[in-house]
């Protein structure tokens, strides 16, 4: 996890950040840059989510990880030491995980660093292929879900869900939270339109309607990560 000033770090605010419009931020290693949407540096709270690009041939030295780690292949291929990956595949580390990131032809992901909420409990590396695995469909919702990850404490969750065209989903709050980035098409509610390239973060108790229009909306959600 990097270390900085604080972003997006007060859970008790929305935070709406468009991807699109930031500028890639160079990094410490050579061909790695940066766009950071939520940083906090706490020893039982610290948590940050940025977007990472390689160039090709670009590397991360070899670490051990402090923190647990979630990374979400954009684009490209990358290796973690352990396996290589390529674009849509949901890889979870755990603190003690020897991590090696290097890409040969380059790759955009989505990464989250967090200080386990609950250290003490068992936890397992967690790899998936969105692309072959089955979904669940929510027609409720008008919508198929991909759960990703539920901690054996029930607190956090992490999922991939997938509203489809012209459907309204109800009034709702998050109990525990929730931050969502846009893979696809564009989610819609009461505050803003969240496009694809779109991160956004609803604390806890704060409602919202949202809805799609004439596209999907596919997106890589999490929740829990609010509750300290």
């Amino acid at each position: 996890m990097r270390a900085g000033m604080p972003v997006n770090a007060d859970p008790r605010q929305v935070a709406v950040m468009n991807t699109n419009d930031m500028p890639w931020e160079p990094t410490e290693h050579p061909g790695v840059l940066r766009k950071v949407l939520e940083f906090v540096s706490d020893p039982k709270k610290g948590r940050e989510t940025s977007l990472l690009k390689f160039g090709p041939g670009a590397k991360l030295p070899v670490e051990r990880l402090a923190e647990r780690l979630d990374f979400f292949i954009i684009e490209g291929e990358l290796s973690d030491g352990d396996a290589s990956y390529d674009a849509e595949t949901y890889v979870r580390l755990q603190p003690g995980s020897m991590f090696a990131a290097e890409s040969a032809n380059g790759c955009t992901i989505l990464a989250k660093w967090r200080v386990p909420i609950h250290p003490e409990l068992p936890a397992e590396r967690v790899v998936i292929d969105t692309k072959s695995v089955e979904w669940l469909d929510f027609p409720e919702r008008g919508a198929r879900i991909l759960h990703l990850y539920k901690n054996v404490d029930g607190i956090e969750t992490a999922r991939i869900g997938d509203v489809f065209p012209h459907r309204k989903l109800t009034k709702h709050t998050h109990a525990i939270g929730e931050e969502t980035f846009v893979l696809e098409g564009a989610l819609i509610d009461e505050y803003a339109t969240y496009s694809a390239g779109v991160w956004f973060r609803m604390p806890c108790d704060c409602p919202h309607a949202p809805y799609t229009t004439d596209q999907n909306a596919k997106m890589l959600i999490r929740e829990g990560d609010l509750v300290w």
